[in-house]
């Protein structure tokens, strides 16, 4: 599994629920899905990242998700997504 890191380059200028709201839609969209392994826990805890595992076989689908979840949000030109 490979780890899948979206970083927020300056969260201190986001209001205190938006990272976690973005994060708890992303859980949302990856709960069922097998290929993904992502803690709801973290992410309600998350401040500046958000990190979780993705199968070997599901990365593509899992970032075009997290860019489309980003646009919904308005945080596309925020963060920075490491693989």
């Amino acid at each position: 599994m490979k780890e899948v890191r979206i970083r927020f380059v300056e969260p201190e200028k986001s209001t205190i629920h938006r990272i976690p709201n973005f994060g708890e839609d992303l859980w949302r969209s990856f709960r069922e899905e097998k290929g993904v392994t992502i803690n709801l826990e973290e992410i309600d805890r998350a401040q500046g990242e958000i990190a979780y595992l993705v199968h070997s076989s599901f990365p593509r689908r899992s970032l075009t998700e997290v860019h489309r979840l980003l646009k919904v949000h308005f945080m596309e030109n925020e963060v920075v997504v490491e693989t």
